[in-house]
């Protein structure tokens, strides 16, 4: 069952890795961003009340200057302060501390060279930037220059100079006490192989670190993270057709990474090459591209690993969001389909879902690249019971 909840008008996203919809509390926020033509003030920002449908709250912009402003991945303190970081191209990176009234409470202007390679001389988009709030006095700032060739983790106070500690991983995960980054990858081999490490948050001290290859973080489980493990397959995901890599694999690999120690709780096989996963309360949902046929479906493994079963999709498709009784998958990008969990189908037939796309369709979204693998991602979040769609130039609610 669904139905059409509230639309609202949104601004452009030009920055699709951070595309997704960030649902917190009574908002909903979306970043903006500016391609490098446009003139004027360049909307960075916008703040959706969606309860009662009261529309926009607030919306920040930011003058242009000819060159491309990229609004990293939103989020938000413990006490609920809005934090977005936004790198104009070879000029400035800043970290905006926003209330959820849209008063802009703090600015960092985090200089060259400490350590990210703000202005260099490279064409193009190169700096992807992910914050993480800790609390009310300090976060994590993670830069990735250039898909992987240089990347790290400093630990900053806000309004203060310099950082606490840094060290030379992006970041993957964070909690009250850990942090968890994957250092730069190899790419002399397939799969570039690389690391996972652990750090103590408070000193940036190594608790622990483990070899990961081609490992793609899904989410996490309890207190362990789900890898899915791209190092098996061919380098053609960076365009590229070296005979000397291709391997033909026929399984992607699928690990649980203990929090605390990183040893392997267990690990599993998923037939195919896994383009998507959503880890959901009981279990963790793949989509993969068959190596025999080409079709796609999407495999169903519980908590402890074990195999749960399979659904047949055909067509290209994205698993979106997993919950106890159900997987989402967007399908040849038209079609949001409920998947039973296996063993929890009521008797009856039921009848795939249309998604209402918004008009113009959906926004474009990509991850940004680690150890030159990634696995698909749509602007789309389910937070509760509500669907939140992001097309080109508005937001579609559903109710579940």
């Amino acid at each position: 069952m669904f139905g059409n909840g509230p639309r609202f008008p949104v601004i452009e996203s030009t920055c699709g890795w951070s595309a997704a919809p960030v649902v917190s509390d009574d908002l909903i926020l979306l970043a903006g961003g500016a391609s490098g033509q446009e003139v004027g003030d360049a909307p960075i920002l916008q703040a959706i009340d969606h309860e009662n449908g009261a529309g926009e709250r607030f919306r920040l912009t930011r003058e242009t200057s000819g060159r491309e402003i990229e609004p990293g991945e939103i989020t938000t303190t413990p006490g609920g302060d809005i934090v977005l970081p936004v790198y104009e191209h070879d000029t400035s990176l800043h970290v905006m501390r926003i209330t959820r009234e849209g008063a802009v409470r703090t600015v960092d202007a985090l200089p060259d060279d400490e350590p990210y390679d703000i202005v260099a001389y490279d064409l193009g988009s190169k700096l992807r930037v992910a914050v993480r709030a800790l609390d009310d006095e300090g976060y994590l700032c993670s830069w990735l220059y250039r898909q992987g060739r240089r990347q790290g983790i400093t630990y900053r106070r806000w309004g203060e100079d310099g950082y606490l500690w840094g060290s030379e991983e992006w970041l993957l995960y964070a909690s009250d006490d850990i942090v968890v980054g994957a250092t730069s990858p190899d790419y002399g081999r397939p799969g570039p192989a690389q690391r996972w490490v652990g750090r103590d948050i408070a000193t940036g001290a190594t608790l622990w670190f483990t070899d990961t290859g081609g490992y793609v973080l899904a989410g996490r489980a309890g207190d362990a993270l789900i890898a899915v493990d791209l190092a098996s397959f061919d380098r053609s995901d960076r365009g590229e057709r070296d005979e000397d890599f291709v391997t033909w694999a026929h399984d992607t690999g699928v690990h649980a990474i203990d929090l605390a120690t990183g040893a392997r709780r267990w690990t599993s096989t998923v037939p195919g090459r896994v383009h998507s996963a959503a880890v959901g309360p009981d279990g963790v949902a793949l989509c993969a591209e068959s190596a025999d046929d080409g079709t796609w479906r999407v495999h169903h493994l519980r908590l402890d690993g074990a195999y749960a079963g399979v659904t047949p999709l055909g067509g290209h498709a994205c698993v979106v969001a997993r919950t106890a009784e159900h997987t989402f998958a967007l399908v040849e990008g038209q079609w949001l389909m409920a998947l039973d969990n296996p063993g929890t189908a009521a008797p009856g037939a039921a009848e795939p879902w249309t998604i209402p796309i918004p008009l113009g369709g959906l926004a474009p979204s990509y991850a940004a690249r680690v150890a030159d693998m990634r696995l698909d991602t749509v602007p789309i979040t389910l937070a509760g019971t509500r669907c939140h769609l992001r097309g080109i130039d508005s937001l579609q609610i559903i109710e579940i």
